[in-house]
């Protein structure tokens, strides 16, 4: 199964580092793996966790079918995770990160796969840390999303309608002063098709950067094959910040709220698709060997890494945000914001 490396931290930036006091940090976990009988729904597998549970929270499900000798042809399975920022000691925190699965060469079984993570933190904005004068009560607040990730979906036959094979990622985070949520965004990929809701960047990985990348020609062959009879979709999401604003009133609760949501699924008899958000795939080679006999998986995961690693994108230019060079920094969310460069493979973070 999947082991979890987290993500989601928070940037507090304007003109000046904002002192916001992290009052309480909750978190949330869910993953749900529910299987298909000739699209029916059949089996379910779920797993929760929340606070104020021991961190880090963890929710994983599976389900799997086998053949009548035992080898296993068909999966679904996920994975949430939340650990408390606040208790971790890198200034930088990760804090939260999600995958999901699935794949069948069964004539008959498909899954539909769910994760998700929610972190509600509460911060105060003191008025004299942040230098309001006394006749005003709010105060802007400029912060930065950060997102990473990567989908790969595949068939072995052309897909239609009654073949779905789909994948839909989103993260979105709301602030319990404004109706609307603050920030969101997200990718639904249906078959070829791949729409995006929001500022989120991706980009198509080809097999001929995959080939140099390091994935060796037997691989390179099968998943061409795929491409050439069926379907083969990789994506990348690389490592961005996302500029958002909000109000705050000083010397009050401010909840914000992050949720990321991570949703595949597949069809019967040679289809597959797997997403990660928040950290590179470090899995994906055992589920991709048992999905499609012959293929190296490891030099399929660690090629599509690469891949993600080499499109770092930095600040995405918006309405509201100059395409300027800016300083990759990023500020845990301890009592007083501590300013760390940060790491490879930055994770989903949030404000």
């Amino acid at each position: 199964m999947y082991r979890c490396l987290l993500s989601c931290a928070v940037l507090l930036l304007s003109t000046q580092v904002l002192r916001g006091e992290v009052v309480s940090v909750q978190g949330s976990v869910r993953t749900s793996v529910q299987e298909l009988l000739d699209g029916a729904p059949g089996s379910v597998n779920s797993d929760t966790a929340e606070s104020p549970e021991e961190t880090p929270l963890i929710a994983l499900a599976e389900l799997h079918t086998t053949d009548v000798e035992g080898a296993r042809e068909s999966i679904g399975q996920g994975f949430s995770v939340f650990e408390d920022p606040t208790r971790l000691s890198d200034p930088n925190p990760q804090e939260f990160a999600l995958e999901t699965a699935c794949y069948s060469n069964a004539p008959q079984v498909s899954y539909a796969v769910e994760s998700r993570a929610t972190e509600d933190r509460t911060v105060v904005f003191n008025r004299r840390e942040v230098g309001l004068n006394p006749f005003r009560t709010t105060r802007h607040v400029t912060s930065r999303a950060f997102l990473s990730g990567a989908v790969i979906l595949w068939s072995n036959k052309p897909i239609t309608p009654t073949r779905p094979l789909s994948a839909e990622i989103a993260f979105t985070i709301a602030s319990d002063a404004s109706a609307d949520p603050v920030f969101e965004t997200g990718l639904t990929i249906d078959g070829d098709d791949v729409e995006a809701a929001g500022p989120v960047v991706f980009e198509r990985v080809g097999l001929d950067e995959l080939a140099d990348l390091g994935i060796d020609e037997d691989t390179i062959a099968i998943l061409q094959r795929l491409e050439d009879e069926g379907e083969l979709v990789i994506l990348a999401l690389p490592s961005q910040e996302h500029e958002y604003s909000y109000e705050a009133t000083v010397d009050e609760p401010l909840v914000l709220t992050a949720t990321m949501t991570s949703e595949v699924r597949n069809a019967p008899d040679g289809t597959g698709v797997a997403a990660t958000l928040g950290r590179p795939f470090e899995e994906l080679a055992e589920f991709i060997e048992q999905a499609l006999p012959g293929v190296d998986g490891e030099s399929v995961e660690q090629s599509l890494n690469k891949a993600i690693a080499s499109r770092d994108v930095g600040l995405v230019p918006s309405p509201a945000t100059p395409a300027v060079s800016s300083p990759r920094l990023c500020g845990a969310m301890g009592p007083a914001a501590l300013l760390a460069f940060l790491a490879f493979f930055p994770r989903n973070r949030f404000v």
